[in-house]
Parts: C-alpha cells; sequence; structure tokens
C-alpha cells in the first residue's frame, strides 16, 4: 500500500510539472482556453497532492521533499493566476 501512495505522489508531481510546462507554451502563444484548462488543472493536482501527503504514512524527510515542493508550485502557481 505504502508504495502505491509514494507513485501516485510520484505520478503527480510529474503532471504538475507537466502542466507547468504546458501553461509556459500556453502562455506563448497566448491560447486562453489552455490557460485556464492548465491553470484548474494544476490547482487540482496541487490540493489533491497536498491532501495524500498530508494523509500518507511517509517519512520525515519525504515528507519535507513533498512540503517543499507545493511550496514552490503553489507560489509558481499564485504568479501565474494574477491578472499582469
Amino acid at each position: 500500500m505504502q508504495s502505491n501512495i509514494r507513485q501516485n505522489i510520484n505520478d503527480l508531481e510529474n503532471d504538475i510539472l507537466r502542466i507547468e510546462d504546458n501553461l509556459l507554451e500556453f502562455l506563448r502563444l497566448n491560447y486562453d482556453e489552455g490557460i485556464k484548462k492548465s491553470l484548474h488543472k494544476l490547482e487540482s493536482n496541487l490540493k489533491y497532492l497536498s491532501i495524500l501527503a498530508n494523509g500518507a504514512p511517509i517519512e520525515k524527510n519525504e515528507d519535507r521533499k513533498i512540503m517543499e515542493f507545493l511550496r514552490i508550485h503553489y507560489n509558481y502557481l499564485q504568479k501565474l493566476s494574477v491578472p499582469a
């Protein structure tokens, strides 16, 4: 079970990074619909990762890494969500 949780966490982190890459491309192309969908999906995945990590029986070092990842990417989401 613990390996399933770790795999889900890794999958979510990779998906978050992929979404951010897509967002950068959509911003470059001024593709508003893609930007909106990606921002929504990014926010949803960050929330799900937070919930999953908070309830997971994982080691402190791994937990710190996940919390740092969440902090960095929530900050990134905030910067992207603020209208210029």
